[in-house]
């Protein structure tokens, strides 16, 4: 499992033992026993996590690095945002960006042409933003925030057609270009 996997399956464990009792936390042993990782590799990760406000830990006097873990606000928020979640923290490795991409973004186009339950002009609105992430996606380092800008436009519009444009961005290859996008943004605050 890598850093990325890790970090997901933690916030994961973390969000289902909230859900279950909200005060009650993880211990460093539930973490090495669900993951199967050794303790320094569990350490380096929920330090990250902490240090992205995403989880709080419960800290000894003396000893080790925590005895429990709890998910925060902001971790809840992330896991209960699936497109989100899956940007920052990936569900599966990613390959090159596939070649139909493009091809998919027109078809979702022409599929919203030819749809007679949406007004014209609507269809304009919906059409121009998906044409705006299209081109995005022509540049070298798409804007992670730029594509969900209108992602959530499109979603506005129209809910049915926002869902088909998310399953196209989906796409290992498109998720994994957002992933690095979205961590270089955060960076750069």
């Amino acid at each position: 499992m890598d850093r990325i996997e890790v970090r997901r399956k933690i916030l994961e464990i973390l969000y289902e033992r909230f859900v279950e009792h909200p005060y009650n936390r993880t211990t460093p042993k539930e973490f090495k026993e669900q993951l199967g990782i050794s303790l320094r590799d569990l350490n380096y990760n929920i330090i990250y996590l902490e240090d992205k406000c995403l989880i709080e830990l419960q800290k000894p006097l003396e000893g080790s690095l925590f005895v429990g873990a709890r998910i925060t606000h902001r971790g809840i928020d992330l896991v209960e945002d699936e497109y989100e979640f899956d940007i920052m923290f990936p569900a599966f490795k990613r390959t090159s960006p596939p070649g139909n991409v493009f091809t998919q973004f027109n078809l979702l186009i022409d599929s919203i042409e030819v749809d007679d339950s949406i007004n014209s002009d609507l269809k304009e609105l919906i059409i121009e933003n998906i044409k705006q992430i299209q081109n995005e996606f022509k540049k070298t380092e798409p804007s992670y925030t730029v594509v969900k800008k209108f992602l959530v436009k499109v979603k506005e519009r129209n809910y049915d057609i926002g869902e088909k444009l998310q399953a196209i961005l989906r796409n290992p290859s498109i998720s994994k270009i957002l992933a690095d996008s979205a961590k270089k943004e955060l960076e750069d605050l």
